[in-house]
């Protein structure tokens, strides 16, 4: 039996939620409130049994690990650009503007990205509160050596979609945007983007497929990598 959008089977293995290149991961990670675990005093701490103590250390723990994004100058520069941008393409039929977060390795682009994903969706639902079955932002990563079907299977993936063995990136293409358009996506986050090669001829049409879909895909496409500007993906073209 086939699942529809928004039915993963990801979720069954428990971690599930931990992939945001899904939509339960995706809205998992937008709607997640850590609960705050108590402070006990070190003296009930030190009194507790072995194995008790040891879960309530590892709940802190794991609180800690999943604590809120400090808004840097950075993180916020890049959530109004990006709102601005949404704005902006909002009545636009074609030549719709684009977003680039570039930088070195390790510098917060993905938590750039991921917190402009939050926002613009957090801020959806509170203007929309009967469209729940609205899906205002798309998440996918960029595989290495990416073609034109994987980057169409990025999305179909994203959605969970159904998509035969035997279907190609055409019927893939047409039901992404289908649904896309009918979920009224607002913004495409696309991380990962240096694993695009374009020097290559795979990575060059998997270029042309991402500018395809911002052009059938009526919202504002948001890009981060790896020191963009020098991977050749600026120049030439395309």
């Amino acid at each position: 039996m086939s699942r529809g959008p928004g039915q993963s089977g990801d979720s069954a293995d428990g971690y599930g939620h931990l992939q945001l290149t899904t939509l339960p991961g995706w809205r998992g990670f937008v709607t997640e409130i850590p609960a705050v675990p108590e402070l006990l005093p070190e003296a009930i701490w030190s009194g507790l049994a072995d194995d008790k103590r040891a879960c309530y250390d590892d709940d802190r723990i794991d609180h800690h690990s999943r604590l809120l994004v400090v808004q840097t100058p950075t993180i916020r520069q890049v959530i109004t650009s990006g709102r601005r941008l949404i704005q902006m393409n909002k009545n636009a039929h074609y030549g719709r503007c684009g977003l680039m977060v570039s930088g070195p390795a390790r510098t917060g682009k993905t938590t750039a990205l991921t917190q402009l994903g939050k926002t613009v969706e957090v801020i959806h639902r509170r203007r929309h509160p009967n469209s729940s079955s609205d899906i205002p932002v798309i998440y996918i990563t960029v595989p290495p050596a990416a073609t034109p079907k994987m980057i169409a299977m990025e999305f179909a993936r994203f959605f969970d979609l159904p998509i035969s063995t035997r279907s190609n990136i055409t019927d893939i293409a047409d039901a992404v945007c289908g649904v896309s358009t009918d979920a009224h996506v607002t913004l495409v986050a696309v991380d990962e983007l240096h694993n695009l090669n374009t020097a290559t001829r795979a990575g060059a049409e998997a270029s042309d497929t991402l500018k395809y879909f911002s052009e059938r895909i009526p919202a504002t496409f948001v890009y981060a990598g790896i020191s963009l500007e020098r991977t050749g993906l600026l120049s030439g073209p395309r």
